[in-house]
């Protein structure tokens, strides 16, 4: 393999995953239950947390069967 095509390689494993548009449904009575909990702003943060990381997971799992990225990476 030549240098340059190894260089590409290695340049398109370490760029993140474009994220596309996805939809989500919350269970209401979970969203409430940690309003009470936890609060309004904390609530909104955790769960745009949570949903960054499927979808990155999501990415990562498709690139990696896809043999466009190393699982170890």
């Amino acid at each position: 393999m030549s240098q340059d095509r190894k260089d590409r390689q290695d340049r398109r494993r370490r760029r993140p995953a474009a994220r596309g548009p996805y939809t989500f449904y919350l269970d209401a009575s979970l969203v409430e239950r940690a309003r009470r909990e936890v609060g309004e702003t904390d609530v909104v943060r955790s769960i745009e947390a949570a949903l960054e990381a499927v979808v990155d997971y999501q990415l990562w799992v498709r690139e990696v069967a896809a043999g466009r990225r190393d699982p170890a990476a």
